[in-house]
């Protein structure tokens, strides 16, 4: 590939003219539209590079990385270009941790591992200069192993992602008729109370029409729960979700109390033509005025919204992996690896 680099950061660099075109074609979700980007960016720790690769004329990748240097602190947000002399490039997807950072026209079976190691590296050394001493890659399939194993090089099995096929169902109670009988009894029941209890609404509408302050005090009952990373997530911020939310590409599951209003349970999908990522869930706790089970309703409602939108499957994302494997879903092996750069 003999391809050019332009390397953008989205706080201060405007919307490139092709973004658009790029994201249809390289299946790049609602969490890559600039203005998300942007909102992301300003939020972040440490600053994010968004990089495209051009060949005769017309993008041919593009990478999200986040620099990551000494002076990253776990309450510390981005201030500078740099963030710091020495540091590295942690490639991850802008928005969820299902999907990777990168995609590649010419990639093969290794889902453009060989690229990031043989084009973006010394593009983006070129760029950062000889401060950049790392790469930390995240995602990365099992078909890409053999492109970043190597001497130095540490890789490792990281949580699996759990993907749903809906295509051969002609609706829920198919699928349904594929799970063991134990779990098909327990979803039964808990169907028939979601949908008997006359206060609840239960609907996928679009994004635009939920509140995203509301969301944002929801979804934090769920991050609270989630503390098993060496730097916590940061929260979901209202200017964040509120741009997220409006693009045409986002849909919601929300369940809602319909005497009070009140938005019990939520669920954001980012949507695709063949595979959507639902991308988070969080519910109301119990004690709180939150209704049980609705975290298995969420999946049958999951499934019936996939077949009757024609989709191939839907991508359920990490964490609960034993829990989504019992309700259908195949659990695809994801591996990191952190590569020096001598």
């Amino acid at each position: 590939m003999n391809a050019t680099v332009e390397v953008l950061d989205p706080r201060t660099d405007p919307e490139p003219s092709y973004w658009a075109d790029l994201r249809r074609r390289a299946g790049l979700r609602a969490d890559w539209a600039w203005e998300v980007l942007a909102v992301q960016a300003w939020c972040a720790r440490t600053p994010q590079f968004v990089t495209v690769l051009h060949e005769a004329g017309r993008p041919c990748g593009v990478v999200s990385a986040a620099w990551v240097g000494s002076r990253t602190r776990r309450n510390r947000f981005v201030s500078s270009k740099r963030g710091g002399r020495l540091g590295g490039l942690d490639v991850r997807a802008p928005g969820t941790s299902s999907l990777p950072g990168w995609w590649f026209a010419a990639a093969e079976s290794d889902g453009g591992c060989r690229e990031l190691l043989t084009e973006y590296v010394p593009m983006m050394r070129e760029v950062l200069g000889r401060g950049l001493r790392a790469l930390l890659l995240r995602q990365v399939p099992a078909g890409g192993l053999s492109a970043v194993d190597g001497r130095f090089r540490l890789v490792r099995e990281t949580e699996s992602v759990a993907v749903l096929r809906t295509d051969t169902f002609g609706e829920r109670q198919d699928w349904m008729a594929t799970l063991a009988k134990k779990r098909r009894q327990n979803l039964r029941k808990i169907f028939r109370t979601v949908d008997e209890d006359e206060t609840l609404d239960v609907r996928v509408t679009p994004g635009s029409e939920v509140e995203p302050a509301r969301v944002a005090e929801l979804v934090r009952y769920n991050e609270s729960k989630h503390h098993d990373v060496p730097i916590v997530p940061l929260p979901q911020f209202v200017g964040y979700l509120e741009r997220l939310l409006r693009q045409p590409d986002v849909f919601v599951l929300r369940y809602l109390d319909r005497g009070s209003g009140r938005l019990l349970a939520i669920a954001t999908i980012l949507d695709d033509p063949e595979w959507p990522v639902m991308r988070t869930w969080s519910a109301l706790p119990v004690e709180l005025g939150g209704r049980s089970n609705l975290y298995f309703h969420f999946y049958g409602e999951s499934v019936r919204w996939s077949i009757e939108s024609g989709k191939s499957g839907v991508i359920l994302g990490k964490k609960m992996a034993e829990t989504k494997r019992t309700l259908g879903a195949e659990l695809i092996p994801q591996y990191a690896a952190a590569v020096p750069l001598p």
